[in-house]
């Protein structure tokens, strides 16, 4: 017997030890049946990672249409007494491939009559945590955009229709972009920054700072009343003086005034918060009457872009008292797709939305900062690809 070692260039190449994935390409006549069978024979835990509407027949012409739908499961006890089905492909690669959404209980909750690109769509905006009402206003409204515009909106015709494009547009129509930061020489404007415990906070007042100070020509002041975190007013520190600049530290709200005094005069005031948790109404209470000492022109709340659409709804309700007057959304680079979090500060009929000011993608001081932007955020907002493409006959 001859050993032939592991070929690291080969994706399908288990190396010892490697936990594994189990794919299977389902067909069948509409999604709902491939998703039925991906469930009997894989289970609810099986993560779809591709979906894709195909035709038999000559170059796809005369034939009829099929879902293929592409599933993964890891490797366990249980995938091995799974015997392939007669009508789908069975291979085992290495756990490199994204899962797309994990099957469960989200597909039963989608639409048959919707067009396929659409019912994948909606599927992975349920596993995102986007509530079903944002999510069949959603699709409601791009169908609706799609039909008044002439576009097919049911049967094959309708796979040609630009959907994840129309569903794009119909999210920013409830996103609210708003302005940058805007001073003026020789007139103080004070900004405050507030959100969660490691969102990012800090990092962001610093790249604000450097922006400011740097590129526009600012003078710039930094206030912190981050006193919990020791470590978290030794960083800012270190910021104001790598970039000289005047920094005070509050504790009370009767040493506000004072402090803000002692910056001297600037054009821009800056003021880092401490973490606080969305459901302590005790220390939100504390950051209001800060705050209140401080009277901010803005006050700008830092959301965590990897977040889910739940936990962006918790801290929105949270720190409502605060009265936030923009959100940051910060990680944008660790962020798979942005729709959770955009699902929870778009407008609808119980809330107005809140503008976003600013995005933040990195960690590199002044650089991975930038003012919000549509298009930006758009591009990030699902990781579905749903493709359409014929298929000759065997």
């Amino acid at each position: 017997m001859t050993f032939t070692p592991p070929d690291d260039n080969d994706p399908n190449q288990l190396r010892e030890n490697e936990p594994s994935m189990h794919i299977r390409t389902f067909r069948a006549a509409n999604l709902q049946e491939a998703l039925e069978q991906i469930r009997q024979q894989m289970g609810s835990e099986a993560a779809v990672l591709h979906t894709r509407q195909v035709r038999d027949g000559w170059m796809g012409w005369l034939g009829r249409t099929y879902v293929e739908v592409t599933a993964g499961l890891r490797d366990d006890d249980s995938v091995v007494s799974i015997a392939p089905a007669s009508r789908c492909v069975d291979t085992r690669v290495a756990p490199d491939v994204e899962p797309r959404f994990v099957l469960k209980d989200v597909a039963s909750l989608t639409d048959p009559a919707l067009p396929l690109q659409l019912q994948a769509y909606q599927m992975e905006l349920l596993a995102a945590g986007v509530d079903s009402d944002t999510v069949d206003r959603w699709l409601n409204t791009t169908v609706s955009f799609a039909s008044s515009m002439g576009e097919a909106v049911s049967g094959p015709m309708s796979a040609g229709t630009p959907w994840l494009e129309h569903l794009q547009r119909t999210v920013l129509r409830e996103l609210r972009i708003g302005s940058p930061i805007l001073t003026h020489p020789g007139e103080r404007r004070v900004v405050a920054l507030v959100g969660p415990t490691g969102v990012g906070k800090t990092t962001t007042v610093a790249k604000l700072a450097a922006g400011f100070r740097i590129e526009a020509r600012r003078r710039v002041g930094l206030l912190t009343i981050d006193t919990f975190r020791i470590a978290a007013v030794q960083q800012l520190k270190a910021y104001a003086e790598i970039m000289d600049l005047p920094m005070q530290v509050v504790e009370r709200p009767d040493d506000m005034q004072p402090a803000l005094d002692l910056l001297g005069d600037v054009d821009l005031v800056l003021i880092d918060t401490a973490g606080r948790s969305p459901k302590s109404d005790a220390r939100i209470d504390q950051l209001v009457e800060l705050l209140r000492s401080a009277q901010p022109d803005e006050t700008h709340l830092v959301l965590n872009a990897t977040s889910s659409a739940a936990a962006t709804r918790l801290a929105l309700k949270g720190f409502a008292p605060v009265r936030p007057t923009a959100a940051i959304l910060t990680k944008l680079d660790e962020a798979p797709n942005t729709v959770g979090v955009l699902s929870a500060l778009a407008s609808s009929e119980q809330f107005s939305g809140i503008p976003l000011s600013y995005i933040t993608n990195g960690q590199q001081v002044p650089d991975d900062i930038a003012p919000a932007e549509a298009e930006m955020l758009m591009s990030r907002l699902l990781t579905t690809k749903v493709s359409v493409s014929p298929l000759n006959a065997a």
